[in-house]
């Protein structure tokens, strides 16, 4: 079973926005280790926009409480059991994440096939910053490597799941064009490119079993 809760308030003093996700989930398996994770997750940002520019900081705390159960886990000489092993039963995990959102938006009138439309020019750098935490003994539920694509891009974890927290120093940089009828609004072709930029190695306290701890300082395009 899981649970999830959401709560957010635009209007507080100074133009700041709050947001805060939370999460339950109680882990079952018949020959695995059991677990309940209990996340919270408090962010404050301050979004600026014009209509032409934005920029938003944001800075949020995400903790996380682990309560492990071996009771489902088979005799020791099953893998299952040994890999955990000495794994203690009650673990935490804080994290402070901090961010930097800005873009830009041009446009200016074009043809294509004879008919008149807007084309956009929106460039966009995020920058990420997330300390590196010793997370080798936290168990894997239900956790993978999030895939290298625009939205994972502009997000603030590598993994998708909550079972580890990135550790982070990178800054993205990416450009969309989009195509649109200025008659209507709708939006008819839009490209995007964009690329990342590491300034520190991948901890090598935080990874998932199997993966190869990066150290290239650029991701693909």
């Amino acid at each position: 079973p899981q649970l999830t809760a959401s709560a957010f308030r635009y209007d507080l003093p100074m133009r700041l926005a709050f947001n805060l996700n939370a999460e339950y989930v109680n882990f079952d398996h018949p020959n695995y280790l059991l677990g309940k994770r209990t996340t919270l997750y408090p962010q404050l940002s301050l979004p600026l926009a014009t209509a032409a520019f934005s920029l938003t900081p944001k800075i949020g705390i995400h903790s996380t409480q682990y309560t492990l159960d071996r009771l489902n886990l088979p005799g020791q000489d099953n893998p299952a059991a040994a890999n955990w092993a000495g794994v203690p039963e009650s673990q935490s995990r804080v994290l402070p994440i901090f961010s930097v959102d800005g873009g830009f938006v041009m446009e200016r009138a074009t043809d294509w096939f004879g008919k008149s439309l807007t084309q956009t020019l929106e460039p966009r750098a995020y920058y990420l910053y997330v300390p590196e935490k010793d997370q080798r003994e936290i168990p894997v539920f239900d956790t993978g490597i999030a895939g290298f694509n625009y939205a994972q891009m502009f997000a603030e974890n590598r993994y998708a799941g909550g079972d580890r927290i990135g550790d982070a120093n990178q800054l993205t940089l990416a450009v969309t064009s989009r195509l649109i009828d200025p008659s209507g609004g709708e939006e008819l072709l839009r490209a995007t490119l964009g690329t990342r930029y590491y300034f520190a190695d991948q901890s090598s306290q935080v990874f998932m079993p199997g993966e190869a701890v990066r150290t290239e300082r650029k991701a693909d395009i």
